[in-house]
């Protein structure tokens, strides 16, 4: 479950009616579906992960690719017409030197500044890109690149699973009735390797990353603020997903859920009874005034699994020089707890959105 800062654009308003809906049924196909569905109003690609020099310098990254659809008008008079525009994040954070790098772009698809192309196997926006290798459409290779003033990153991602479907039938349904979904997938353990670049010094790097893709039509339901989503990649090998989405009340709809990848790529799918979610220690942002719980207790039963979260750093909110973006917080965290009384460790992700203002995904 991600961010996605939308029909901002123009401030345009579009009727979700004139868009496709994230039904039951989908049938997922590769490498189709690694690449943009415009006929749906928003889009998503999200690479995240955490890398390590040989020295063990930690660092994490960003690089998310939000698609937003302004209209489905397929003639347009000139290229220059804002079919699709597309904004894109790209944060690293220097956890030894306690800083986030930051930086953003908005771009329409136009005469091809942005994008995300089957035929071309690219999703870019600008010089900022993610080139599928051939092989298989399942799992193929991966070449993340994105380079701005004082900081540049280049990696081969190669996942080590194959792409996970997240839901039930197709969709991961986030709140009740029809189209109240998205279609949802994931790859949850990307082997990456390659370079980070800042200020004018070089680091090669590697470590693990996960990337997700959603798209779909439709808002949060009416009583949703926000969501905290976790990816999780433990020592044993194995993965998880968790979205949790919360009420007005500050209590998590029963629509949340997620998914267990294990090591042999076995998937079990989470509900909402399935977790027991509980916020610990708050970091207060000076720049918002939000206060973001980033520590938490992770337990779900069903796995014997139960996980301390902590961040590698606490200011990682991502703020933008856009009145209209919305603010979260996204940043490295690393894991520490038991499976089936078994120690286990491992690094992901935490996006916490909703904690300044509730969040609009389309306007």
């Amino acid at each position: 479950m991600k961010l996605v800062l939308v029909a901002f654009c123009f401030g345009l308003v579009i009727p979700a009616a004139a868009f496709e809906q994230a039904k039951p049924g989908y049938e997922f196909e590769f490498p189709r579906d690694h690449f943009e569905h415009p006929t749906f109003a928003a889009e998503w690609w999200y690479y995240t992960g955490n890398l390590a020099t040989p020295e063990g310098r930690p660092f994490g990254f960003e690089l998310t690719f939000f698609r937003v659809a302004i209209d489905r008008e397929e003639v347009r008079k000139t290229n220059w017409d804002p079919g699709q525009v597309y904004l894109t994040h790209f944060v690293v954070t220097d956890i030894e030197a306690e800083r986030l790098h930051h930086r953003e772009r908005v771009n329409r698809d136009g005469p091809g500044l942005a994008g995300a192309s089957e035929s071309a196997a690219l999703i870019w926006n600008g010089n900022w890109s993610v080139e599928f290798l051939s092989g298989d459409p399942r799992r193929p290779t991966q070449l993340v690149r994105a380079e701005d003033e004082g900081i540049l990153l280049e990696l081969e991602v190669k996942p080590a699973k194959p792409v996970v479907i997240h839901g039930r039938d197709g969709v991961s349904q986030k709140a009740g009735g029809e189209g109240q979904a998205s279609h949802y997938a994931s790859f949850t353990r990307l082997l990456a390797s390659g370079r980070i670049v800042l200020e004018g010094a070089e680091y090669n790097v590697e470590g693990l990353a996960w990337m997700d893709h959603e798209f779909f039509t439709n808002n949060l339901a009416a009583d949703q603020v926000g969501w905290d989503w976790m990816s999780i990649q433990l020592d044993d090998g194995s993965d998880l997903m968790i979205y949790a989405l919360r009420n007005v009340d500050g209590e998590h709809s029963e629509f949340s859920g997620g998914t267990f990848v294990g090591a042999s790529g076995e998937q079990i799918l989470l509900v909402a009874k399935d977790l027991r979610l509980t916020p610990g220690r708050k970091w207060r942002s000076i720049e918002t005034g939000a206060a973001y719980p980033v520590e938490w207790t992770v337990e779900i039963p069903r796995l014997e699994l139960i996980l301390e979260v902590r961040p590698l750093l606490d200011s990682q909110e991502v703020l933008s020089d856009f009145a209209f973006t919305p603010v979260y917080w996204e940043g490295a965290v690393e894991y520490r707890g038991k499976r089936a009384g078994r120690d286990v460790a491992g690094k992901g992700y935490l996006e916490m959105t909703g904690y300044d203002k509730p969040v609009k995904l389309l306007q």
